[in-house]
């Protein structure tokens, strides 16, 4: 039985930057009919419970999101596995009304639920300030390719990629 993929494109479309997982997603979506590997693509708004109940039954998942630690220039992209993930740094990966996705994983996995063994975020330095606008800033709207290719080379097994951040062409 193949294994089933799932990308997801976080964060508020309407917010600048917090929409780029959105803007990684579509670029996705767009291109991945030049990849032989089935995946779903799909753009929310969730967290926690929510985003831990959407990941039911997927082998391979890849998160795309908004970061801020302050760490790299804006648009640095960068790969980590959610067990790297510091609390609460990456918007809807850790969200306080709710729980976060790696206790929701926890739970979810406790009660039975299919769920993937790893999950790898894809995520772009913006900074933490988000004015409504549906247009993301230059330097992270230049890293939605990046992103996308990163996302699509890690569930394609090919990654070139070390597991350190990069900013421009690799």
């Amino acid at each position: 039985m193949p294994e089933r993929c799932l990308v997801i494109g976080l964060g508020n479309p309407i917010l600048g930057d917090d929409g780029v997982g959105w803007r990684v997603a579509e670029d996705i979506e767009r291109h991945r009919t030049s990849t032989a590997l089935d995946v779903e693509v799909e753009q929310v708004a969730i967290g926690g419970l929510r985003l831990m109940e959407r990941l039911i039954g997927y082998d391979r998942v890849v998160i795309l999101d908004a970061i801020h630690p302050g760490k790299n220039p804006l648009g640095t992209v960068t790969r980590l596995s959610l067990d790297e993930l510091a609390a609460p740094v990456a918007g809807y990966c850790n969200a306080s009304h709710d729980t976060s996705l790696r206790t929701a994983l926890e739970v979810g996995r406790a009660l039975g639920a299919h769920l993937p063994d790893r999950v790898i975020i894809v995520a772009v330095e913006t900074a933490r300030d988000y004015a409504f606008s549906e247009h993301l800033s230059p330097p992270v709207a230049a890293a939605v390719p990046q992103a996308a290719a990163l996302a699509l080379a890690t569930l394609n097994g090919t990654d070139p990629w070390r597991e350190e951040a990069h900013h421009g062409v690799p």
